[in-house]
């Protein structure tokens, strides 16, 4: 049984251990580059940042955009994918072994101190792992540390839609540190080209008109925190809006005057055609706001929609107006008739039988003129009421479209100037 044992033990003595079978499986190459990082990290205190006691930590960011996604009104939101870049010094990872950048695992973050930067506008965000985690890390001689990370962000993006849809809205995105005060940490902008954007990136709705970058230190009870922001500029195309928009309201607004070429005697034509004129441009009205947001201030597309509402409006309450006079032209006439044939008071019955005798025999003896006059007078009053109608018409078929027109050439000039003068900002 000794004997056993004591073989047992001859034998395990003999075995390698993992690391020494691993390091006799390895390259030269291999097992200078696990020395170089076994020592780079040996005396590592991750807990503490660097310079500690000394001034704070630069970190150089940079923005790489692949995409921006969608910009919602209604949410006051935008969506992007980004490659994050930092840059930072930490003199404790310098080296002299090689002369060149080393490109290490990403699983070294967690044996490192590494900025705590978050976005402070941020709704929701993950990082993207397929195939792998899509993650860069950098070792210069210097002591320079490069992180990049890609990211898919839904920030917030609160919009003025005073101009709407002739705005240009600034969406930015703010990276601020969480738990670093400006005392011991600092986010700066790269010099050149802080943000990138990729050559086709593309918006159905908006055109990239510039990038912006500044400072956004925020204060708070626990102390200043340092804080950058890059700001995306973004006007909206117009295309969408003048064919679903403002052309069919401008449509529906010519279309309500062809109701002064009908006659003011056509009450159905005409009362029907107004009254789909003016449902027509409420819906329309409802539908151009569906996708924005209920704001308390009054947009560009409300004060056209309304104007066009009113014009609509407008030509139908002419109708009403015009009929209304038709109407009590022709009963005034009527009670004109009637008060010509009535009975004069306090006349007998035998005095007006010897006023007809006596108009029966003059009518006898010479010609009746009195029954024409009377018939061409009425004739004639009855044409003139009608031209008092029809001059309502005439009236209308001048004033509506030069109206209409005046508010075009002051709606637009003051949109498009103010649009095309941001534009060019």
């Amino acid at each position: 049984m000794r004997f056993l044992i004591l073989s047992f033990l001859a034998v395990l003595a003999f075995i390698p251990d993992d690391a020494d079978a691993i390091a006799a499986n390895m390259s030269e190459d291999e097992q200078k580059q696990r020395e170089f990082l076994d020592n780079l990290f040996r005396n590592y205190d991750s807990r503490i940042r660097p310079n500690f006691n000394g001034p704070p930590v630069e970190v150089i960011t940079d923005i790489f955009v692949g995409s921006i996604d969608t910009v919602q009104e209604t949410t006051m939101s935008y969506t992007m994918d980004i490659f994050m870049r930092q840059q930072w010094n930490d003199p404790r990872l310098s080296f002299t072994e090689y002369n060149k950048t080393v490109t290490v695992h990403t699983k070294l973050l967690g044996l490192m101190w590494f900025p705590d930067l978050f976005f402070a506008n941020e709704k929701r965000a993950y990082q993207h792992d397929v195939t792998t985690d899509n993650k860069l890390l950098r070792l210069y001689p210097n002591g320079d540390i490069l992180y990049s990370v890609r990211l898919s962000l839904t920030l917030t993006c609160m919009m003025n839609l005073q101009k709407f849809p002739m705005d240009h809205q600034q969406c930015g995105a703010q990276l601020e540190s969480y738990g670093f005060t400006t005392e011991d940490l600092i986010f700066i902008w790269r010099d050149e080209n802080p943000i990138q954007l990729a050559e086709d990136l593309a918006l159905p709705q908006f055109d990239i008109a510039g990038t912006r970058t500044l400072s956004c230190m925020k204060t708070y009870n626990t102390g200043n925190y340092t804080c950058v922001e890059g700001r995306f500029i973004l006007a909206r195309q117009m295309g969408y809006y003048m064919i679903q928009t403002y052309i069919p309201s401008m449509l529906i607004v010519i279309l309500s005057w062809v109701s002064f070429w009908i006659s003011a005697d056509s009450s159905p034509a005409r009362v029907a055609l107004g009254i789909t004129t003016v449902l027509t441009m409420t819906t329309q009205s409802s539908g151009a706001n569906e996708t924005l947001p209920k704001v308390s201030y009054v947009k560009a597309i409300d004060i056209w929609m309304a104007v066009c509402l009113i014009f609509v409006f407008a030509a139908l309450v002419e109708f009403a107006a015009a009929n209304y006079l038709s109407r009590r032209m022709k009963e005034e006439e009527k009670h004109k008739k009637l008060r010509q044939g009535r009975k004069p008071n306090g006349e007998s019955q035998t005095l007006l039988e010897m006023k007809q005798i006596s108009t029966f025999v003059c009518s006898e003896s010479q010609p009746s003129v009195s029954t024409t006059t009377v018939q061409g007078t009425s004739a004639k009053k009855l044409d003139k009421d009608k031209e008092k109608v029809q001059r309502i018409d005439h009236i209308s078929r001048v004033v509506f479209p030069m109206a209409f027109l005046f508010f075009n050439i002051v709606y637009w000039s003051m949109y498009m100037t103010y649009y095309i003068r941001e534009e060019s900002d």
